[in-house]
């Protein structure tokens, strides 16, 4: 399929995504032929998100035991992995460790909790409580990722002060069965879907290099697409020792960045944020996301795994010319280099 460039740019630059075609014919490309392909998700990121990044972090409020079988994941009790245990954590400890986040330059901050979903009453309260206070103690755009949760109990979280949810699909409809035994597709659909219905931010992506092929990341990018989430993490494996992928190696760093890049051109105005196992798969290749299409990282630790240090990833957005975006309510602290740092608010009051 012969690709026009001038054409998909100016139609991305519109808001239009390509066609499942056209990103099927653009995964199909290696070495030098992938040149037009990062060079055109470049530019639409520069048109349409400027040289804003959004940065965000997470708290591992509630680790392992977690009674779903995800493959990927060290916290299934179906595994045995040396995943941390432990029930939630107390509001004064997640509020903490938001206020060092955004000490590091962190504009939006998640608490993650394992488990199928948080319905006890004593735990919402308490995941209340802390986002409550991390919204007007930080000014941090504030998310919780807690499985899949009925309307209810994301209304409530909204009401005191929730803003985002994050819920991955993780992969495509076609694929979920060989990753996930425990739950359907439709439930992690449902679970987007009552979000958006309360008005809430959304987070939605998923995590490749699990043995899903091309086709199957531009399925998921389509079902984002058709879903219109808001912001699409995009997570590399870093297979875990104890889990059933535990052997499955079969990212190159190319393929990473092609993965954005195509993402990039099929959800030209959603916020493509490099999550998990990016140093592992890109390596000495981090900070050309920004120019294949990304426009927001994770920083700090991960759920079982360390991070970078704060510094390499401010050094890598001074380097690249980016700042970060304003957090919804008031800007960081004056400690963030004025290189990287955004004056002001931002005056939507969301991401």
């Amino acid at each position: 399929m012969n690709l026009d460039w001038t054409d998909i740019r100016r139609r991305a630059e519109a808001g239009e995504g390509v066609t499942e075609a056209e990103a099927l014919a653009m995964t199909a490309l290696t070495g030098e032929a992938l040149a037009p392909v990062f060079a055109t998700a470049g530019a639409v990121r520069r048109e349409i998100k400027g040289n804003f990044v959004n940065t965000c972090g997470i708290s591992n409020a509630k680790s392992g035991r977690c009674a779903e079988a995800c493959s990927f994941c060290s916290q299934s009790a179906h595994f045995n992995t040396d995943a941390p245990k432990y029930t939630l954590k107390s509001a004064d400890s997640m509020v903490a460790e938001a206020h060092e986040a955004h000490a590091c330059g962190v504009r939006e901050f998640s608490l993650v909790a394992s488990g199928r979903a948080m319905t006890n009453p004593a735990e919402l309260a308490v995941v209340k409580d802390a986002v409550g206070r991390i919204r007007a103690e930080t000014g941090m755009q504030t998310c919780a990722s807690l499985g899949l949760m009925p309307e209810a109990a994301l209304s409530e979280l909204k009401d005191a002060g929730l803003q985002a949810v994050h819920h991955n699909l993780e992969t495509a409809r076609s694929f979920h069965g060989n990753i996930v035994s425990t739950h359907t597709y439709d439930e992690e659909v449902d679970t987007v879907r009552a979000a958006k219905k309360l008005g809430l931010y959304t987070c939605c992506g998923g995590i490749f290099g699990m043995g899903e092929s091309w086709a199957q990341r531009v399925e998921l990018a389509l079902e984002l697409r058709a879903l219109d989430v808001d912001s699409v993490p995009l997570n590399f494996l870093n297979p875990r020792p104890g889990t059933p992928l535990e052997d499955r190696k079969d990212l190159s760093a190319e393929d990473c960045l092609k993965i954005i890049a195509v993402f990039r051109l099929i959800l030209p105005t959603k916020d493509l944020i490099v999550c998990g196992g990016r140093a592992v798969n890109l390596g000495e290749r981090q900070d050309e996301i920004f120019r294949v299409g990304a426009n927001g990282v994770m920083m700090g630790n991960y759920l079982t795994t360390a991070g970078r240090a704060a510094d390499l990833d401010l050094d890598m957005l001074e380097k690249e010319g980016l700042v970060i975006r304003p957090p919804p309510h008031k800007p960081h602290s004056a400690s963030l280099r004025p290189s990287v740092r955004a004056e002001g608010t931002d005056s939507t009051g969301l991401a």
